[in-house]
C-alpha cells in the first residue's frame, strides 16, 4: 500500500492528490478488473467500465466518506457502472449487433480513441477537397445532426438533392480512406459515418 495506510491515501486522494490517485488505482485495477468481467464476459468491456470507474472516483472525491469502508463505495460504483453499461447495451438493440461484431477487433484497440481522432482528422482532409455544397450537406446531416429537411430549408434545394449529396460524398470519403486502414477498421468507421 505504498507504505501508507488506506485513510491517509483516501485523505490525500480527497484534496485531489494525484499520487495518491494512482496508489488507489493501482490498489484497486486488478480486484475491479476480475469483478467487472465476472459479470460482462468480456475484456472491452471491462476496460470501458474500470476507465469510468476511475473517472467517477476522481470527480467524485471528495464525497470520500473516511469513516466508511471504501471497499464497499468502490466496489458499488463498479456494480453500478457495469449494470448501466449492460443496460444500455441492452436497450440499444441496433448496436447490440454491431457491439459483438465489433467488439474482437476493439478489443485489440487500445487506444482506439487516438486511432478515431487521426481517422476524423483525415475525413476532414477529405471534405476540405470536396465541393463547397456537398461539404456543407455532410458537416450540417454528420456532425451538426441536422435532417434532410432541415438542411433541404437552409440551402433552398430539395431534399432528394441532400439525399444525393449525402450519398456522393460518402461514396467521397469511403473511398479516400480505404487506403488508410485495415478492412475491419474501415467498415466501423464507416459505420460510425453512416449512423451517426
Amino acid at each position: 500500500m505504498s507504505g501508507q495506510p488506506l485513510d491517509q491515501l483516501l485523505a490525500s486522494l480527497i484534496k485531489g492528490n494525484r499520487s495518491a490517485f494512482k496508489t488507489v488505482f493501482e490498489l484497486y485495477e486488478k480486484r475491479l478488473y476480475y469483478f467487472i468481467h465476472s459479470i460482462t464476459k468480456s475484456d472491452y468491456a471491462t476496460e470501458e467500465i474500470l476507465q469510468e470507474v476511475f473517472i467517477k472516483i476522481w470527480t467524485k472525491k471528495e464525497t470520500i466518506v473516511l469513516e466508511h469502508s471504501f471497499d464497499a463505495f468502490i466496489f458499488t460504483i463498479a456494480k453500478n457502472a457495469t449494470y448501466n453499461y449492460l443496460r444500455s447495451i441492452a436497450n440499444q438493440e441496433s448496436l447490440k449487433k454491431e457491439y459483438w461484431k465489433n467488439i474482437s477487433f476493439l478489443n485489440e484497440e487500445t487506444e482506439n480513441t487516438i486511432l478515431l481522432g487521426e481517422y476524423e482528422d483525415i475525413v476532414n482532409d477529405i471534405l476540405q477537397q470536396i465541393p463547397t455544397q456537398k461539404r456543407s450537406i455532410f458537416v450540417l446531416s454528420k456532425q451538426q445532426g441536422k435532417s434532410n429537411e432541415e438542411i433541404a430549408n437552409l440551402l433552398g434545394i430539395t431534399q432528394k438533392t441532400v439525399k444525393n449529396h449525402l450519398w456522393k460524398t460518402l461514396q467521397i470519403i469511403k473511398t479516400e480512406l480505404k487506403p488508410y486502414m485495415a478492412d475491419s477498421i474501415y467498415f466501423f468507421l464507416i459505420s460510425l459515418l453512416l449512423f451517426t
